[in-house]
């Protein structure tokens, strides 16, 4: 099979990383999670040069939070099968090929150069959409049709922790302004973790999920779960021990919230 290779600027880069995860778990012993589509992407890609492993912390927690918002977002559309779906930062994410029940509605947001790969190996159609724009364009919005007032479910995974505070407000005033009553899954970095060179820079981060509430009025936690507190079958001992420190234990937590009117 012919491999594509591309350019992409530095900070959608980091799409590597999750998607050979996923790609590495569909291939183990008893996987948390299949993902073939995953698989597949990584084998079609020339990763030459480009950072894929994150490690072993990074790699547990892209899994966990993987697991965590699939099950969520299962539920919900276990009661709202055409819910609307914002898939924010969405690079080669795969999660619409683990979920579709071929009644919802889904968008695809990113970066025009990052969309222009997501079409080598996703298609649109009438249920499916791609929006390329930047999450910080507040145009991007009119783009999603709500006018039928199905559930709506946004998913920014891997994305708000490499924003400034600052753009983390306005983004969540966005979608809240525009978006009423959505839910919300994403996942946050300990402030520890704030600008130190890890497998990427991260600019933003909480120390406890409640935190997420101070950014704006409108925002209400639903649940939260730390990443030191999942899938504890995978973590070494030394990190068990560790998981006794609230960074170390919530060096990355899945938040789920809710947008007041």
């Amino acid at each position: 099979m012919q491999t594509e290779k591309f350019e992409l600027v530095p900070v959608s880069e980091t799409l590597y990383i999750p998607l050979a995860a996923r790609a590495a778990e569909t291939n183990r012993d008893n996987p948390v999670i299949t993902d073939r589509k995953s698989a597949e992407i990584i084998s079609r890609i020339d990763t030459g040069g480009k950072i894929t492993d994150g490690g072993n912390v990074s790699t547990h927690g892209i899994i966990a939070r993987m697991k965590v918002i699939d099950d969520e977002v299962k539920k919900i559309l276990e009661k709202c099968p055409d819910a609307v779906i914002i898939n924010l930062g969405a690079g080669l994410d795969t999660r619409i090929s683990r979920i579709d029940n071929g009644f919802l509605k889904w968008y695809d947001l990113d970066l025009p150069e990052v969309i222009s790969v997501r079409r080598l190996f996703f298609n649109e159609n009438e249920r499916i959409r791609f929006i390329s724009k930047s999450v910080l364009d507040p145009e991007w919005v009119n783009e999603v049709d709500i006018t039928e007032g199905p559930e709506i479910i946004i998913i920014a995974e891997g994305l708000l922790m490499y924003f400034p505070e600052e753009d983390v407000v306005r983004i969540l005033e966005l979608l809240s302004g525009h978006f009423a009553k959505a839910h919300m899954f994403f996942d946050v970095i300990h402030s520890f973790f704030v600008n130190k060179k890890i497998s990427s820079t991260f600019l933003w981060g909480i120390d406890n999920a409640g935190d997420i509430e101070k950014l704006s009025p409108r925002v209400k936690l639903t649940e939260s779960w730390s990443t030191g507190d999942l899938l504890k079958n995978r973590q070494s001992l030394f990190f068990r021990i560790f998981n006794i420190l609230p960074s170390t234990r919530n060096r990355s937590q899945i938040l789920h919230i809710q947008f007041n009117d």
